[in-house]
């Protein structure tokens, strides 16, 4: 193999993690995503729950 070859299928492996790494993030950024591995985003109605933290009543 040539450098320029090997070269060549680095950036593309780079480049395949950075996608599969960006996709991955979507689901903890509010944006629904779901594949065959995982299961359906919650819900807004779900999501929403009442905490305290330190006496402090917050939605979350």
């Amino acid at each position: 193999m040539n450098v320029l070859e090997l070269i060549r299928k680095k950036i593309i492996k780079d480049r395949r993690l950075d996608d599969a790494q960006f996709l991955m993030a979507k689901a903890y950024r509010g944006v629904p995503y779901v594949d065959a591995h995982h299961d359906d985003p919650a819900t807004s109605d779900d999501a929403k729950k009442l905490l305290t933290y330190r006496g402090q009543r917050y939605e979350h």
